[in-house]
């Protein structure tokens, strides 16, 4: 008797086995997040442009992903909610209440070729004015956030030196979005909650050079200026007046001091809000 195809059907089922557990050990190895770990740098490619966008191109900010698939009717009650609530709110106040500014990116997990109309999630992304929106339609990351469903949402903290908040930090996560009660105000608690850096006063030598200009005050400053400061003048350390403007990004400033230079002895710089 001639066993070829009973060992040609057992190779074809070992091969089958081995391409499922090749298939399922990535999933083996990546937990799911859970709030407060620490976030892996991701690629995925932007639905318009074709180009890879990274996590870590948005450094300096507050992430708030949101996953969605046009025919999802939670993803469709999310959408004008998250746009008013969380985008119109963060950009008509400059960011959150420390000014780091929050950045929306929607995540599509429908792909066009398996959409009775294919042109359904352009619609979808046209009327809530979604930009930039990443594919994940294969749920590569969508995963790591949540079991299955849509909507989901995850944001991130991409603030390197928050006193409160570690850098690509998960705030808050969430899938699935209620129809009767709006989770606006809790991803509003944790963007909110993040703080920024102080921001140091750089250090600075003053010298009155009189081949300068007679009664001017050099101050010369050991990196550029991070901030605005203004730049104040006491007599006696208690009462301080202002007298100019140190600019953002400047490095030396000649402060003419006229008749107060009799009577001021102390100068320092102070942040502007």
């Amino acid at each position: 008797m001639n066993h070829l195809p009973r060992t040609i059907r057992r190779g074809r089922a070992m091969a089958t086995v081995l391409w499922l557990l090749a298939s399922l050990s990535p999933a083996w190895g990546q937990s799911r997040y859970a709030v407060g770990d620490l976030v892996d740098e991701f690629t995925l490619t932007d639905r318009t442009t074709g180009k890879p966008v990274r996590l870590s191109d948005f450094t300096g900010s507050i992430v708030f992903l949101e996953w969605f698939a046009h025919w999802c009717p939670f993803c469709v009650a999310a959408a004008p909610q998250v746009d008013a609530g969380i985008v119109d709110h963060y950009r008509n106040r400059g960011g959150n209440p420390a000014g780091i500014p929050v950045v929306h990116i929607a995540l599509n997990l429908q792909a066009d070729t398996q959409s009775r109309d294919r042109t359904a999630t352009t619609t979808f992304i046209q009327r809530y004015g979604f930009d930039p929106v990443l594919q994940d339609t294969q749920r590569v990351l969508a995963r790591r956030f949540a079991a299955g469903g849509q909507p989901i949402f995850a944001i991130i903290n991409e603030v390197t030196n928050s006193p409160n908040a570690r850098p690509w930090e998960l705030l808050d996560t969430l899938q699935n979005y209620g129809s009767t009660q709006s989770p606006i105000e809790r991803f509003r608690a944790a963007i909110d909650r993040v703080q920024a850096a102080p921001v140091v006063g750089p250090s600075l030598r003053v010298s009155m050079d009189e081949s300068l200009r007679p009664g001017v005050l050099r101050i010369e400053l050991d990196t550029e200026a991070r901030a605005e400061f203004g730049v104040e003048v006491s007599e006696d350390l208690v009462r301080w007046v202002p007298h100019a403007i140190l600019p953002k990004g400047a490095r030396t400033l000649d402060v003419a001091l006229g008749t107060i230079a009799e009577t001021s002895r102390f100068i320092r710089l102070t942040q502007r809000p």
